[in-house]
């Protein structure tokens, strides 16, 4: 495992976490946490936007009219979020979630914005560990924080799970992430040999 820690991650479009204040707002009656930690986003359950969460990217892409609800929301979470106009910008992300079922913390489904993400991404995952971490998000309730181990959490996502760590300390009306990253892995390429003459080592200059 190769562990990549994001910088300076918190507020990377917005300047803060929670741009607009708030943990938990509504938006179209639907509760919804605007986050923005490596990506901002908007975050919500769900059941609350007709899906199970637990489609696969082909069944998501295929529902028009759920897409047409979310975005609506997305383009609202733009003014909120103080980045004007976003209907012809990628940003805010949405992120769907849903209760994990696989040992998992939480089940997610990203989108990139007007199609689904196949697996997820790296800065959505952090994104989302952030809103699971702080207290009042719309994640509360339907994540296992029992899953979380030594810092570290895995997001269910349709091609199977992506690892995260977050040191994040909330203490109320402060919030702080300390660290945030991504657990990533390497294989293995090459291991072997190389035969070398005993006269070209002993004409090699000294280190």
């Amino acid at each position: 495992p190769i562990l990549l820690n994001f910088v300076e991650a918190t507020g990377s479009k917005t300047g803060a976490l929670f741009p607009t204040g708030k943990r938990l707002e509504q938006i179209n009656g639907i509760d919804v946490s605007l986050v923005d930690a490596t990506m901002p986003a908007i975050i919500l359950k769900a059941p609350d936007v007709g899906v199970t969460g637990y489609e696969s990217a082909a069944e998501l892409d295929a529902n028009r009219d759920f897409f047409a609800t979310v975005e609506e929301m997305r383009l609202e979470a733009g003014l909120r979020m103080g980045l004007g106009d976003v209907a012809k910008s990628v940003v805010p992300k949405i992120m769907v979630v849903a209760p994990p079922r696989d040992g998992g913390v939480i089940t997610s489904r990203y989108f990139v914005p007007m199609k689904t993400h196949t697996s997820h991404a790296v800065t959505g995952a952090v994104t989302l560990a952030c809103c699971i971490g702080a207290e009042g998000t719309v994640t509360d309730g339907i994540e296992d924080k029992g899953s979380i181990i030594d810092d570290a959490m895995e997001i269910e996502h349709p091609s199977g799970r992506l690892g995260v760590t977050l040191k994040l300390h909330d203490e109320g009306n402060r919030i702080e992430v300390e660290a945030a990253g991504i657990v990533r892995t390497a294989r293995l390429l090459f291991s072997g040999e190389v035969m070398v003459p005993e006269e070209a080592l002993a004409a090699a200059p000294a280190a």
